[in-house]
């Protein structure tokens, strides 16, 4: 997961929302009668559009697990506070997230493991991609595990039961991958960015400067490369290495 800054829906957008508010049926809906409040999301809500600026804002990657996603069916729009908790964010843009399908529509893999959205459902998360202080809590192994650095209880959670996010640990300790592969992605993600601190430093080129123009690279793309956090994360903790070495 990397920090989303939302951009804003335009005033067109915005005032087809205004108008569901303001609509009569809209507000004869009883906030309880979730099939009606989705009828509405699905059908009248402008979906297609918001979902273009949500992929546009993440630089086309999925907000739980970087994955690459287009404005297909293999894309969503997802409600962080979901649908069936509350009828007024159910049609609110500051709530909503572009995701991938997790896996649903990967066929040939008997019992393979759904994550992000698909895996999540309804289901509550404290943990936000448009939360800075959370994002910066956000870590990676070189196996492609994903993990909080202060460790946070709630996070953790939300990564591994909810998201399921490193996929699912067996009884003999190894982990089966989601059928998106995202741990396999994660890790060679880590291992392309250690790479490239090889070469740097094998050209005699690896300096603070040198590193950050990397990271303001990866950030300012308009579409990231997937996994994107991985490498984020490897290259800021050899930044501030370099930067206290005085390098």
């Amino acid at each position: 997961m990397v920090y989303i800054e939302k951009e804003g829906l335009s005033a067109e957008l915005g005032r087809k929302i205004i108008e569901i508010r303001k609509s009569d049926m809209w507000k004869s809906i009883d906030r309880d009668n979730t099939d009606a409040v989705r009828q509405v999301f699905d059908h009248l809500f402008p979906k297609n559009d918001v979902k273009a600026v949500l992929i546009h804002e993440q630089r086309g990657l999925c907000a739980y697990c970087m994955r690459r996603i287009y404005m297909d069916s293999h894309s969503r729009v997802e409600h962080f506070i979901p649908l069936s908790a509350d009828k007024e964010k159910a049609i609110d843009y500051k709530n909503m997230l572009g995701v991938c399908d997790g896996g649903e529509k990967i066929t040939g893999q008997q019992g393979h493991i759904l994550c992000c959205d698909a895996h999540k459902k309804e289901t509550e998360i404290r943990t936000s991609p448009l939360n800075k202080v959370q994002m910066d809590k956000i870590a990676y192994k070189p196996d492609g595990t994903i993990y909080t650095e202060p460790r946070d209880d709630v996070m953790e959670k939300d990564i591994n039961e909810t998201l399921l996010l490193n996929g699912i640990r067996k009884l003999d300790g190894s982990i089966r991958d989601t059928a998106t592969e995202i741990l396999k992605g994660r890790r060679d993600a880590y291992d392309r960015a250690r790479r490239m601190m090889e070469n740097l430093n094998r050209s005699g080129k690896c300096t603070s400067g040198a590193v950050k123009k990397i990271m303001d690279r990866l950030l300012n793309e308009d579409e990231r490369e997937e996994f994107v956090g991985v490498k984020l994360y490897y290259f800021r903790k050899k930044y501030t290495s370099l930067v206290r070495r005085g390098l």
